[in-house]
């Protein structure tokens, strides 16, 4: 891989992890650079996963440090969210992935729509704590699974999730979502490190990349919160809806 390649490669691995470890949605960053760079399709898919653990682990332990994140719900979140991403990638395997992609595009559609029209959407906290728990084993099940069967989106939707569904403000759903995503990321990555499709020449320093964005974008949740996120959210969401539609429609 040329130095050029292997540069644009860290940087792009850097603002992934940031976007990744704020709202979701880097992999749409890490996935096509590393297809640019000359990886298989499934090796970049592997890696990618590899780099994403990676940065969601430094992100999350940072977020554990501030008390915003409920630890009980949020390792209970984690653990299933490994299990059933590993169910998730099995039935990948059985299951012509193309089928759901429809709906991630309504879906993510749906969100954004909600998001851009309600502006105080996350914006105020109004915790229902009877609701924390059964949510995050919900989302666990449910996003677990599709984390493993495709993926695009699902830190985004988590974090949708927490602030509809349990009154989280953007901060806190933002945070205790990534650490559910870690746990999908690393049932994800278990099964291509089965599989060998992971390029850890390139995965390693990849990952210490996104663990920089990783360390760095906790530090900017937590300080401006709604407005940093908000617009982000909106930003990354348009993002992957386009993407997903180009790619459904090829």
């Amino acid at each position: 891989m040329d130095n050029e390649v292997f540069l644009l490669l860290m940087l792009v691995g850097v603002f992934a992890g940031f976007v990744d470890s704020a709202v979701g949605g880097g992999g749409l960053l890490r996935l096509p650079a590393m297809l640019a760079a000359g990886l298989p399709p499934h090796i970049a898919l592997g890696t990618n996963k590899f780099a994403s653990a990676a940065a969601a682990a430094i992100a999350s332990l940072k977020y554990l440090q501030s008390d915003i994140v409920p630890r009980i719900p949020a390792l209970i979140g984690f653990i299933v969210m490994i299990i059933f991403s590993i169910i998730g990638t099995y039935t990948v395997l059985l299951i012509e992935s193309d089928m759901l992609l429809p709906i991630v595009i309504i879906v993510l559609i749906v969100l954004f729509f909600y998001v851009l029209l309600n502006p105080q959407f996350g914006k105020e906290e109004d915790i229902k704590e009877d609701k924390v728990v059964p949510l995050t084993v919900g989302m666990g099940v449910g996003f677990g699974w599709y984390d493993g069967f495709l993926g695009p989106g699902t830190g985004s939707m988590l974090m949708a999730g927490y602030i509809k569904g349990a009154g989280f403000g953007m901060d806190r759903a933002a945070a205790t979502a990534r650490i559910l995503n870690f746990g999908g990321n690393i049932g994800s990555y278990a099964m291509f490190a089965i599989a060998a499709s992971v390029n850890y020449k390139v995965a390693i320093p990849f990952a210490l990349a996104n663990m920089i964005g990783g360390y760095l974008a906790p530090g900017y949740v937590l300080k401006y919160g709604y407005a940093l996120l908000r617009p982000m959210f909106l930003v990354v969401a348009a993002i992957m809806i386009t993407v997903q539609i180009i790619s459904y429609l090829n």
